[in-house]
């Protein structure tokens, strides 16, 4: 059985930290822009329109007005750094996908390893294993049955590749 939400020092329940809903955010923008196509801004203004707590009364994100305005900009740095190199990640990511091509894959799965792997590259702030580890946990989430043993798969392949070269 599970443990249950974490908790905080005082005991009360804890939701996931502002970069755990910004990647969540920014997974959301992936998703919706791999669904919809076009360029990122116009991704943004939608998503903004349809999910923020001021513009969505019934909040279908079930998140509070601060917890989106705190997780959002990082949201938006994640959204528009990966959609900037998408075209290099999504290379890589296809040679590490063996036997799998990036359309095959499902919207989750591929906006899970694109934002993992882009983290891994380019936020020297975050550990790579946090990267990962974060993605399999999201995974969890929104994946199906299979998404945490591929994710899984493909991002330590990744991994590997990038701990080679440092």
């Amino acid at each position: 059985m599970a443990a249950g939400p974490p908790r905080a020092p005082d005991g009360s329940a804890r939701g996931p930290g502002i970069r755990r809903l910004a990647r969540e955010l920014a997974l959301r923008l992936l998703f919706q822009r791999d669904l919809e196509g076009g360029e990122p801004a116009a991704t943004v203004e939608t998503f903004e329109v349809a999910f923020s707590p001021e513009n969505d009364q019934e909040n279908a994100l079930a998140l509070s007005a601060r917890e989106f305005r705190r997780a959002w900009p990082l949201a938006l740095e994640l959204f528009f750094g990966v959609a900037a190199a998408q075209g290099d990640l999504d290379a890589r990511i296809g040679r590490a996908a063996i036997n799998w091509t990036l359309t095959r894959m499902a919207p989750v799965d591929r906006g899970l390893i694109r934002l993992a792997y882009y983290e891994m590259l380019h936020r020297k702030d975050i550990p790579a294993r946090v990267s990962l580890n974060e993605a399999l946990e999201m995974a969890k989430i929104y994946g199906d049955d299979d998404s945490v043993a591929f994710i899984n798969g493909v991002l330590d392949r990744l991994l590997r590749d990038i701990d080679a070269l440092a």
